[in-house]
């Protein structure tokens, strides 16, 4: 027998020692990363995990999914949007698919090839503007439902505005679902180029469109949380409501530019952003306005009826959508192709007519304004629908300086409506003393240490050691471990101050016309205004709806849910 066949796995046998070597070498040199890894993948939780699909293939269908759609709605008001077409030799055909998924994980497929319409309880989700609908490119999307259906799909946000501010990366939903969700989108395609028209879907297209409208409120809630860095918890709306307010209602259905990744490199130019708590009364720098809210565009009817002023965007966002048309530069003025659901009547209507100033309506300081509710939001948002429309009214324009104050006095009343109306204002989270003092420990010792005088030092680290006796050593692993942690939990005795007040005006005489007169007066009382716009009124609601009443544009049970029992369309 030859040398060679004495010895047949010889070479194997070295080669595989060697591979195991090699092995060790890599496990020994980056074990710290690794072992990381596997403990960040032993703490992984699927965020799409609690995922219910529901293809809708007809009209009845999808009025009852609506129902509850907006029901996940009321409890956070934000949805992941998405849409699917077929192309013929480059041209596009009408939107085949429309995906929604609420943060409850329900994710409706709706066919609106097979449906050939769009549902009313369908269109009053999309066209409600206090239901945002996120995701990358949303607003290619609702112009496309615009052409094709005549819907108005209202506050659509672009993921990638809030990527920028968190310093993330601001690319496609596929690229941010991996770097930031860990979850990897199938972006074959010919899975997105296939047949979104066919009779009936196959398990791969019902799978990636139901995970391109979920990775998009996933991405959404992963933002916001990083915003704070802090826990967002599912149903704290008054939070939430607060965070869009101070966020997002710039970048609301506005196109995301390439501006923030320069053509070198795949990563975002940084941009700071300063954290903030939203529990306090100070003014966020980047909610104080500079430029003018008001541009005073007109807006007329088909008919050539002057309705109201507006804002520019608002103005050529009728243009762009194809559903009115310019008739004059200055001022601009845009005649609308259709005929309005209402026309200005009554003083009320006059109001909406009026050019308003950019100044505070307080001193008068015309350079620097921060929007101001009169009517806060967190008691606003639990009204019916039927008052949640038309409230540019209780949206007025005070200095940083008027703003601080107002919020001040508001914060008084709120202190009188919760005796009054038994709804205690009652924290959604509450500090974990503990971790506060270690986290205040650590961010000196680790943050400022420099500036620290040594005997200050000893006393911390005394201090330090009777929190965590169990620590020998505080490396600075352990200080940056405590520096940016969470120091507040969820309090379980949590419930909405809003909601209870709210409910229990729509149940008194006064009615919710009576909340908003309280809050009215109390503006008027408090900041002495005088730069309101003519015609500005505490009534105003009131007179709104009996006109709506007086057209039939209104029934009884509606001006009942409005907290107006009284008022019906025979007054």
């Amino acid at each position: 027998m030859s040398q060679e066949n004495q010895f047949p796995f010889k070479g194997s046998t070295l080669a595989a020692t060697a591979a195991g070597i090699g092995l060790c070498f890599v496990a020994v040199k980056y074990r710290s990363p690794i072992i990381k890894q596997i403990k960040v993948m032993a703490n992984y939780t699927d965020p799409l995990r609690n995922q219910k699909v529901r293809v809708i293939d007809t009209v009845d269908e999808c009025r009852t999914l609506m129902r509850n759609m907006k029901m996940h709605c009321n409890e956070y008001n934000v949805l992941g949007f998405d849409c699917e077409w077929v192309s013929f030799a480059g041209t596009r055909r009408p939107v085949s698919m429309l995906q929604l998924t609420s943060h409850r994980g329900l994710c409706a497929l709706i066919r609106l090839s097979h449906l050939q319409m769009i549902p009313s309880e369908l269109k009053e989700i999309l066209e409600d503007d206090n239901i945002l609908k996120v995701g990358v490119g949303p607003q290619g999307d609702a112009t496309y439902l615009a052409q094709d259906y005549g819907v108005c799909v209202a506050s659509t946000l672009d993921l990638r505005y809030l990527a920028e501010m968190t310093e993330c990366y601001p690319g496609g939903l596929g690229k941010m679902s991996e770097k930031y969700l860990k979850v990897k989108l199938n972006k074959d395609w010919r899975i997105r180029c296939s047949d979104w028209e066919a009779p009936i879907l196959n398990e791969k297209q019902i799978d990636y469109a139901a995970k391109d409208a979920h990775v998009g409120i996933e991405l959404f809630k992963f933002f916001i949380a990083k915003l704070e860095r802090r826990r967002v918890f599912e149903k704290q709306s008054t939070y939430l409501q607060r965070i869009i307010d101070e966020y997002c209602f710039r970048y609301l259905d506005i196109g995301f530019g390439k501006k923030a990744v320069s053509k070198n490199s795949q990563e975002p130019e940084k941009k700071s952003l300063n954290s903030v708590s939203l529990y306090n009364l100070k003014i966020m720098k980047s909610g104080i306005r500079q430029k003018p809210l008001y541009t005073n565009c007109l807006l007329e009817a088909n008919d050539g009826e002057l309705l109201c002023t507006i804002d520019q965007r608002k103005a050529m966002w009728y243009v762009n959508k194809d559903l009115g048309e310019i008739v004059s530069e200055t001022p601009l003025t845009v005649r609308l192709k259709f005929e309005p659901a209402g026309r200005a009547v009554g003083q009320t209507g006059k109001y909406y007519k009026l050019a308003k100033e950019n100044k505070c309506v307080a001193c008068g300081e015309d350079k620097n304004y921060v929007r101001k509710n009169v009517v806060p939001r967190d008691y606003r948002k639990y009204f019916p629908l039927v008052m949640k429309g038309h409230t540019s009214h209780d949206v007025v324009l005070l200095c940083p300086r008027c703003h601080q104050i107002s919020n001040i006095h508001d914060e008084k009343l709120r202190e009188k409506l919760a005796e009054h109306c038994n709804a205690p204002i009652i924290p959604k989270t509450l500090e974990i003393p503990r971790l506060k003092e270690l986290k205040s420990i650590c961010r000196a010792l680790y943050l400022q240490r420099n500036k620290i005088p040594e005997e200050r030092q000893h006393e911390l680290r005394a201090r330090l050691q009777k929190l965590c006796p169990e620590e020998e050593n505080f490396s600075d692993e352990f200080f940056k471990s405590y520096v940016d942690i969470d120091a507040y939990e969820m309090n379980d005795n949590y419930s909405a101050h809003g909601a209870k007040v709210v409910e229990f005006y729509q149940n008194s005489d006064a009615g919710l016309i009576g909340l908003e007169r309280i809050w009215r007066e109390h503006f008027l009382k408090t900041m002495k205004p005088e730069f309101l716009p003519d015609l500005w009124s505490i009534e105003h609601n009131a007179e709104r709806l009996k006109i709506r009443a007086d057209e039939g544009r209104i029934d009884e049970n509606d001006m009942k849910l409005a907290g107006l029992p009284l008022l019906s369309a025979n007054n």
